[in-house]
């Protein structure tokens, strides 16, 4: 059995599936400031547990409960530039000096296909860093040119900073971002200032695992609806920063078959849009603004927020994919004039756009449902309680559960792969040498997804897509693969 559980801003919901996906129950709660605590809620509210749990996966957006960067000093491996190319340049003002604006520059790195554009300056990094020290920075975000292709230039780096400051945490942008250098600087910086953030989510999360004695291996969705294990979001948490609409999208394919569509995800407080080609979220190609207002190009599914113009933004939508169905999941879903969907109980009893009571003749207890509703009193008791919802797969026979829009992320979550994506280029001089490289490629991005939390047996390559760069020498190719795996048994620390 698995459990996947989506914290919202207004609700979380909670649903256990059994080893063939089948819902066996579900559960709606009102959120709680901190995530912890709405994970506790959610877990309780599922009731006792019929045997033991393989996993927990969790899905929460940054945005949930926006943390303060931790101050980071960032690094630079390679030749100088204009101050306009420095690190942070392109930053808001607000993140910049939230960040501290520690910055440096040594000489280094590698060119795009690899080749050494010198030694990497050891003195210089080690100057940097005890200025770093001395400003009462320990967090650092080091990024060399060409670290794609060759990533020694950072590691050799990483060694000076960690004995120049003992117990500094390091974020490297070989493991981080994409080709682009200065993409790739930001997602890393991006990334070592959210460290606090996630490592107090996993903290939480832990904790709350914990007291509902769940001993089971604790994963976060990323940002394109794959899992990650707690260990690996701790260190990588700016891949998973805004995966509630593409969890969302994803379970509300499963539930309808379709794989072509415009998915409206309906939240208490935002509806967000997206496009869906081929059952995957379709991911942008540009740089879009991500923590702090940072722009980052990570490659995660383009989003479109609206308000009230949700009809004509899907129109639009569909103008990209046509043929494409609109589905439509979340609590207020009904309110733009969702359809009942397939599993759905009847209109008395089902989650509304206004967080509408739905009273149960066998308790008398007034239960809400839905994004948005507010807490309730018990008809018995007149007493204000947490007041939640669960359905039994023996009560209820629907394939989706309850209900399926308000938990169609979590019950996404609970049936989803741990996932992971490197991006690499690389140079091959004739077809056998491209093949030796691609191999390589795909046996790094199997161990990475091992490393992601993915049980060794169950690791496969999803997809590989190669091209050459254009503006390159021939023979220079950029390269992308996905791998996904089951989530590895285990218990939680």
């Amino acid at each position: 059995m698995r459990i996947g559980i989506d914290v919202g801003r207004a609700t979380s919901t909670a649903v256990l599936v059994d080893a063939a996906g089948r819902v066996l129950a579900e559960a709606v709660v009102d959120s709680a400031p901190r995530t912890g605590l709405c994970v506790r809620r959610a877990l309780a509210a599922l009731g006792p547990l019929p045997g033991p749990v393989g996993a927990v996966a969790v899905v929460t957006d940054l945005a949930r409960r926006p943390p303060r960067p931790r101050p980071v000093a960032v690094l630079r491996i390679a030749p100088g530039s204009h101050a306009a190319l420095a690190p942070l340049a392109d930053w808001p003002e607000a993140a910049r000096t939230a960040l501290g604006g520690l910055t440096g520059v040594v000489a280094g790195g590698s060119a795009v296909t690899g080749g050494s554009l010198g030694p990497v300056d050891r003195d210089g990094v080690a100057a940097f860093a005890a200025r770093a020290r001395d400003a009462g920075v320990r967090v650092f975000a080091v990024c060399a040119a060409g670290a794609p292709a060759r990533p020694g230039p950072e590691l050799d780096a990483a060694a000076v900073l960690a004995a120049t400051v003992p117990g500094a945490s390091l974020s490297l942008s070989y493991e981080t971002g994409a080709a682009g250098l200065r993409e790739r600087e930001n997602a890393t910086a991006v990334n070592a200032a959210l460290g606090g953030w996630a490592e107090e989510l996993v903290a939480d999360c832990r904790a709350a695992l914990r007291s509902a004695r769940i001993a089971a291996p604790l994963c976060f969705a990323r940002d394109d609806g794959g899992l990650v294990s707690a260990e690996y979001f701790a260190r990588h948490p700016v891949i998973a920063t805004a995966p509630a609409s593409a969890c969302a999208a994803r379970g509300a394919l499963a539930r309808t078959g379709l794989d072509q569509a415009v998915v409206v995800d309906a939240g208490a407080r935002s509806v967000r849009c997206l496009v869906v080609r081929d059952g995957e979220p379709e991911r942008s190609t540009r740089l879009l603004p991500g923590p702090f207002g940072v722009r980052l190009a990570l490659g995660a599914p383009e989003v479109v927020e609206t308000d009230d113009a949700v009809p004509a933004t899907v129109a639009r939508l569909l103008e990209r994919v046509p043929g494409a169905g609109v589905l439509y999941t979340g609590g207020r879903a009904e309110a733009f004039g969702a359809p009942v969907g397939p599993g759905e109980p009847p209109a008395g009893d089902r989650e509304r756009g206004t967080g509408r009571n739905v009273t149960r003749a066998d308790t008398r207890t007034t239960v809400r449902t839905g994004a948005g509703a507010d807490a309730r009193t018990d008809a018995r008791t007149d007493a204000r309680t947490d007041v939640r919802t669960g359905a039994r797969a023996d009560a209820d026979p629907a394939p989706h559960g309850r209900y399926p829009r308000l938990t169609d992320a979590a019950r996404y979550a609970a049936r989803a792969d741990c996932r992971i994506e490197v991006e690499q280029v690389i140079s091959a001089a004739g077809r056998a040498e491209l093949d030796q490289a691609l191999a390589a490629v795909r046996d790094h991005a199997l161990s990475r997804c091992v490393a992601a939390g993915a049980a060794p047996g169950s690791v496969r390559i999803e997809s590989l897509a190669h091209a050459p760069v254009a503006y390159l020498p021939a023979g220079v190719h950029r390269v992308t693969v996905r791998a996904a795996g089951a989530p590895a048994p285990g218990a939680t620390p």
